[in-house]
């Protein structure tokens, strides 16, 4: 028999020098006539959240046990209607997650359907599953939400339903990459017309829009604690010649240059997906238009406010406590992706 499917996501998410790591568990579904292979990889903070803060203080055998109630054996899985019954088999400690593998004995003909209702209980990415199935020797991803636990694991000549689930996870990785946001504010605040706004913003969408194709088409690689340094580095910058007055018309050429750094950033996120070529492109399309429709929700809610505020009298505080403020968050981000992980840990 085929070995199960093993794919880690959470590499970035055990080092503090990962900015907005995607923070998924995943689990690995093969399907071989009538027996079902699974495998759930799920981070230690999820465990926390799903069992107490006392988890680590159960043996062994039980902590499996109990891993396995509250993930996959409280995830209804049946085949053509028929109920299955998963069984745990071994766990595994990883780093920074853990890996429960489990079984169960299905009816060979028959869509497979499965809620993950445990994905309401936990947060932040932890809320998002990515469910790789090798089904007949067919593989598919697909990503589910809490808001919608249920998938359906088609067999040959099924629909499959990952491209808006790769929108959406474009969607979330903008506006929860904080670091991104905060740089586009600072673009923004550079800004003095709509035409020049227009200008860098569209200048920062195509830069990230190349890099986040060459990265993910593996033509282009850069090592990710370069990557994320070098975007918190980009915020110290652009808020510091907002903060000295040098906006100018050439800022759209910077917003270019550092847009192609932040396209590695998002990159990132299908990176660990680990997708076949053949995926690649419905997967990196979705996840783009998501990362732009973000984006674009983002800058005409906060557009409008700039202007307002540009014509009044509040305008040079607030803009000095905005900058200011953005500079103290980029040190930040690159004392934790630059300079923390280089200091040795414990004795």
């Amino acid at each position: 028999m085929r070995s199960l499917l093993v794919v880690v996501v959470l590499s970035l998410a055990a080092s503090p020098a990962a900015g907005h790591p995607l923070d998924m568990s995943t689990l690995s579904v093969q399907v071989e006539q009538d027996r079902v292979l699974q495998m759930l990889t799920i981070r230690k903070d999820s465990v926390e959240e799903l069992l107490g803060p006392n988890w680590a203080q159960l043996p062994p055998d039980e902590f499996m046990m109990t891993v396995f109630s509250a993930t996959l054996g409280a995830s209804a899985l049946s085949a053509g209607g028929e109920p299955c019954e998963l069984l745990p088999m071994e766990m595994e400690p990883g780093d920074g997650n853990f890996r429960l593998s489990a079984t169960a004995s299905c009816p060979a003909r028959g869509a497979l359907k499965q809620t993950f209702g445990f994905l309401q209980r936990v947060t932040g990415e932890g809320q998002s599953l990515i469910v790789l199935t090798d089904i007949d020797g067919e593989t598919r991803r697909q990503v589910v939400e809490a808001s919608h636990p249920d998938i359906t694991f088609a067999r040959k000549g099924g629909e499959e339903h990952g491209f808006p689930g790769f929108i959406w996870m474009g969607v979330k990785h903008i506006v929860e990459g904080y670091d991104h946001l905060v740089f586009l504010l600072g673009l923004l605040l550079a800004g003095s017309s709509w035409r020049r706004l227009l200008l860098v913003v569209t200048s920062f969408t195509v830069a990230h829009s190349i890099t986040l194709a060459l990265a993910t088409l593996s033509v282009v690689s850069l090592p990710s604690r370069w990557v994320e340094s070098a975007i918190a580095l980009s915020i110290i910058v652009v808020a510091t010649l907002n903060l000295l007055g040098k906006k100018g018309d050439k800022r759209w050429m910077l917003a270019f240059a550092f847009g192609l750094l932040h396209g590695f950033g998002f990159a990132s996120a299908l990176a660990e997906l680990e997708l076949s070529r053949s995926e690649l492109t419905s997967a990196l399309f979705g996840f783009n238009v998501g990362v732009e429709l973000g984006q674009a929700t983002l800058v005409l809610l906060a557009l409008p406010l700039l202007l307002l505020l540009r014509r009044s009298r509040f305008a040079p505080p607030v803009e000095l406590v905005l900058s200011v403020a953005s500079i103290g968050g980029g040190l930040y981000w690159l004392w934790l992706r630059a300079i923390l992980p280089s200091f040795p840990i414990g004795a």
